[in-house]
């Protein structure tokens, strides 16, 4: 057994999937790490398995459902709305392959918000069918369950997140989405908040997560006068004062916020079913879960093209 070279092979792999599954880059590192830390005391029979893959999978998975259930309780306890930890990279792209695989049209942000109303074992289900195109009897023996309850539990989920798209909107990639972030970003660093009000939905819905380490609304803010009057509260108070660059975040158009040369907020939008306005606003400013953005920030005094916002 090489676990070099099954970690090299197959790491991007499992992170992904990780990462789907769980919502928290952090807790998905954790999970890759600890499954090849377990490989090098197990006494595993490599050559006797059909197929490494599956089997990593299997010890993946495992790890996974069990970390979703104790985050299930964690997360009755969080302070306000609970929000997915974004991956960070430039508008244009980092060129990284484990990024770019997160481009795949299913899995944008947004649709990570709406993996949440999923069960455990629905969420692994079908994460694994959509990011592998893995069969109902592939499935059911890496998980060890039925062929029927594997297409039982899928099926569950495709209705589930169906009702939750048409609350929440459109999840998928959207070319009106990078548009609605560029307003965004020239309505903010304008100051201009009549232009945002313009931009959105009657019945938008704003949803901030700052896990309790910095302030942050505590309940979803809902309709349009409301976030339009909520930002500008924020800005008046200075909260906004920095500067915004336009961001990926988990492969859907976003913004980053740096105060300082620091990462303070990040934002995504979801349009609305016709394009033209904003329907959700996703804001995370837990500092737990801007860690990725580190790279985007800079030491006071270095240049970096942005929007300044007064």
């Amino acid at each position: 057994m090489d676990l070099d070279r099954l970690y090299r092979q197959y790491r991007p792999l499992l992170f992904t999937a990780a990462y789907r599954m769980l919502g928290s880059a952090a807790e998905a590192e954790d999970a890759v790490h600890d499954l090849f830390a377990s490989l090098g005391t197990a006494a595993v029979p490599w050559d006797e398995l059909r197929s490494e893959q599956a089997y990593l999978l299997r010890l993946l998975s495992n790890r996974c459902l069990n970390v979703l259930k104790s985050a299930r309780r964690r997360r009755e306890t969080y302070p306000g709305p609970w929000l997915p930890e974004p991956l960070f990279e430039p508008a244009g792209g980092s060129g990284d392959p484990l990024r770019q695989v997160l481009d795949r049209e299913a899995f944008t942000y947004a649709f990570l918000v709406l993996l949440e109303e999923l069960s455990p074992p629905e969420r692994v289900v079908f994460v694994l069918r959509e990011t592998l195109d893995l069969g109902y009897g592939e499935l059911a023996e890496l998980l060890g369950r039925t062929e029927s309850g594997c297409r039982q539990l899928c099926s569950r989920a495709r209705r589930k997140l169906d009702r939750a798209a048409e609350r929440s909107g459109p999840a998928g990639p959207s070319p009106q989405a990078e548009a609605l972030v560029e307003a965004f970003i020239g309505a903010a660093s304008s100051g201009r908040y009549e232009t945002l009000l313009e931009l959105l939905s009657e019945d938008a819905v704003f949803v901030s997560d700052g896990g309790g380490r910095v302030r942050s609304a505590l309940f979803p803010i809902l309709g349009r006068s409301r976030i339009h009057a909520f930002f500008q509260g924020i800005a008046r108070k200075g909260s906004l004062a920095g500067e915004l660059l336009p961001v990926r975040l988990s492969g859907q158009p976003g913004i980053l916020l740096l105060q300082e040369g620091r990462p303070r907020f990040a934002f995504t939008v979801v349009p609305d079913t016709g394009g033209s306005g904003i329907r959700r606003i996703y804001m995370i400013s837990n500092p737990d879960k801007l860690g990725g953005a580190a790279g985007f920030g800079r030491a006071p005094g270095e240049g970096q093209s942005a929007a300044i916002i007064p």
